[in-house]
C-alpha cells in the first residue's frame, strides 16, 4: 500500500480474513471480488479509497479507485 492514508481494508481470500486500515470507517464492506460498498456517503467521502486483496500463493493486489459525490 502506497498511501495509507487511503488504505480502508485488506481482505485475505483464502481465510475470509478482513484487516482494517486507517481510513476504514466502519460504513465500508468489502467483498471477496474486490467491491467495496460504502453506507451513508456524503460529500465529505469524496477522495481515493485503496482496498487488499490478498491471495494464498499469489501475490498480493492493490486497488485504488475514486469517488467523486456531486449535489443535485
Amino acid at each position: 500500500i502506497m498511501d495509507l492514508h487511503h488504505y480502508i481494508t485488506s481482505y485475505v481470500i483464502d481465510t475470509e480474513i478482513i484487516v482494517f486500515g486507517p481510513a476504514y470507517s466502519g460504513r465500508e464492506t468489502v467483498y471477496s471480488n474486490a467491491s467495496l460498498l460504502i453506507q451513508n456517503v456524503t460529500q465529505k467521502d469524496t477522495g481515493s479509497y485503496t482496498i487488499q486483496i490478498i491471495k494464498r500463493g499469489d501475490i498480493t493486489k492493490g486497488v485504488t479507485g475514486h469517488l467523486t459525490l456531486y449535489r443535485e
